[in-house]
């Protein structure tokens, strides 16, 4: 309000420049043609626009190749070396599966080899181990 010039109560230069009752009248004073964006330059920007963008992505493709590569790669590597310890790890297992095999077929012809030639024994001893665990498994209360 301390910008505006007083007119004195008369109301007849209202509107005039640097009254201070344009109220906006003269946003667009001091703007001449050439400041305005032409529809036809529009187009153009927008397709230079874009064209930059294009380019600004081909080199950021260009630069992430190498990173790329270097993680496909690493990848590839981790995938290696994954395969190759499973695949030891797994001729391990084979192997023991096999000996835990081989070691309950000969445990359980052993037993057969016992029970044929003492029966006696291997029914009293059948009678115990039965005995005991209705004892420990008998208690539950």
């Amino acid at each position: 309000m301390d910008n505006q010039k007083s007119n004195g109560g008369n109301a007849s230069n209202l509107g005039n420049e640097g009254s201070g009752s344009s109220m906006g009248k003269d946003l667009g004073a001091g703007r001449s043609d050439n400041n305005k964006p032409n529809d036809n330059n529009k187009g153009s920007d927008l397709s230079k626009s874009a064209t930059d963008l294009h380019k600004t992505i081909d080199k950021a493709a260009e630069a992430a190749q190498p990173v790329v590569e270097r993680l496909a790669s690493s990848a590839h590597a981790g995938v290696d070396k994954v395969s190759g310890a499973l695949s030891g790890v797994t001729g391990r297992v084979d192997e023991k599966t096999r000996q835990l095999t081989d070691a309950y077929k000969n445990f359980a012809e052993t037993g057969r080899d016992y029970v044929r030639t003492s029966p006696a024994t291997s029914v009293l001893v059948a009678l115990g181990i039965g005995f005991t665990l209705s004892k420990l498994l008998g208690r539950r209360h």
